[in-house]
């Protein structure tokens, strides 16, 4: 790793595209981020999380490059073709549990059993119609041994582990690619995706909040994507189909306005508790051109909110009953996504869960006096910035990253566990990302709950 090395994050979501460059730090034993540039652009090429039109996603794309490049004085980086880390988001994406095993070299655990585990269930859950973007280790056992955390170094000479296996569909990565590609960007197809709320995890979880268990929801413009922790490992994932752009259709047809203007009063929603709305307090609403604005009752605004967020907590508790982690997650629920924004949210969700909630912030950003500054806690970037980390940081702390350099004559690694690198820049100030490989460190360490009277 090396600081003049420059990382790209790109969040397509379905309201807009987010885009984060940034340079790993070395602080001591410490890694920052700092981040030199950031970008958004409105995006109408996306349905749920699933791209329906590349050819308008490419432009969101490119625009929010743009934005970022110059914000970073990188203007030059629009020339290079860049490899980016981009999530991916959409109910296509599937986790299942599974588990498997294998004969050991020796009689004690090596790190190369540990990887031929990996490749194992690699191969094992492959398909022709779905690929696997994360396959995350639980626990392992060793002979007889069992609930290990670590299995280097352990005696046996059968060496067994359960996984969480996150899945996507071929032909939506296919079509993230070809958006990208129109913009002049790579992606590796092995690991250069990320689902989005495991990318979100990685710029505002610590692992205090996995140990004690946690949930993050990342609320969006079209889905609501859920990740749990439990014991320091990911426990379950699902991405719902609901979120920002519902609570703006809602509006829209309650009010009776254009969506634009649906959008405009869900932004300048200052209250989500009707009781602390005046029916005197009138929202001034821009409408088409040359059409005076429309006044609409500010109330009536916060209670179709409400509802669509009390409808969208609720079934996020659902799923943590779903999956058993009820009473289970001290950490409580942290909330992330542009639609966080909205004033109130955490006591909807408090009054629903019946738990600990709280707004994410970045962790471990190298801050500066810049514009910047305010964007970097602004919550619809927290997935980009999530995707800038991936590039150095794993989603399990007993995986690490080593930046390899290859020799001049060699090729890209084919294993399934090499890192995609950034294409060398021409430019000699700046190196955007070298071939990295995965190595096991080894002997490291429901229903709406309550009344609603409204």
């Amino acid at each position: 790793m090396s600081e003049h090395e420059i990382y790209l994050g790109i969040d397509i979501g379905s309201t807009k595209v987010a885009a984060v460059l940034a340079k790993p730090k070395k602080l001591s034993n410490h890694t920052m981020l700092q981040v030199i540039g950031m970008g958004s652009a409105r995006n109408e090429g996306v349905h749920r999380g699933n791209i329906n039109n590349p050819i308008k996603t490419k432009e969101a794309i490119r625009q929010a490059l743009e934005m970022a490049a110059k914000k970073a004085d990188r203007i030059d980086l629009l020339s290079h073709n860049l490899f980016a880390s981009v999530n991916v988001s959409g109910t296509h994406l599937a986790t299942t549990s599974e588990t498997g095993s294998v004969a050991c070299h020796a009689v004690g655990v090596q790190g190369r059993d540990v990887k031929s585990l990996f490749e194992t269930m690699q191969q094992t859950f492959d398909s022709d119609t779905n690929q696997i973007i994360h396959l995350l280790p639980l626990k392992f056992s060793v002979g007889e041994q069992h609930e290990i955390i670590d299995p280097v170094g352990h005696t046996g000479l059968k060496l067994s582990g359960d996984f969480k296996i996150i899945t996507a569909k071929k032909s939506a990565l296919h079509q993230i690619k070809d958006s990208l590609q129109k913009a002049n960007l790579s992606v590796n197809e092995e690991d250069g995706f990320s689902a989005s709320p495991l990318a979100s995890g990685l710029a505002i979880l610590s692992e205090d909040h996995k140990s004690l268990g946690v949930v993050l929801v990342d609320i969006g413009g079209g889905t609501t994507d859920i990740a749990i922790y439990h014991d320091g490992l990911l426990c379950h994932t699902v991405v719902l189909p609901f979120g920002g752009n519902h609570i703006t259709n809602d509006i829209r047809e309650g009010c009776h306005l254009t969506h634009e203007s649906a959008e405009e009063a869900k932004i300048f929603l200052g209250e989500t508790n009707p009781k602390n709305c005046s029916l005197n307090t009138l929202l001034v609403i821009p409408t088409a051109e040359g059409i005076p604005p429309i006044e609409i009752v500010a109330r009536n605004v916060v209670l179709i909110a409400r509802a669509r967020l009390r409808e969208i907590a609720a079934l996020v508790l659902a799923e943590i009953k779903k999956a058993g982690y009820e009473h289970k997650l001290r950490a409580g629920i942290i909330l992330t996504g542009g639609t966080s924004k909205i004033k109130g949210i955490e006591s909807i969700f408090r009054e629903i869960t019946g738990m600990y909630v709280q707004i994410g912030s970045p962790k471990n950003l190298e801050r500066s006096n810049s514009a910047l500054d305010s964007l970097i806690t602004d919550p619809s970037y927290t997935t980009a910035l999530g995707l800038a980390w991936s590039s150095v940081k794993p989603l399990d702390k007993r995986i690490e990253k080593t930046t390899v350099t290859p020799e001049p004559e060699q090729k890209k690694p084919s294993s399934s566990w090499s890192i995609p690198g950034f294409r060398k820049s021409t430019s000699q100030e700046s190196t955007i990302k070298e071939i990295s490989t995965f190595i096991w460190k080894g002997l490291t360490q429901d229903d709406i709950k309550g009344h609603d009277d409204y």
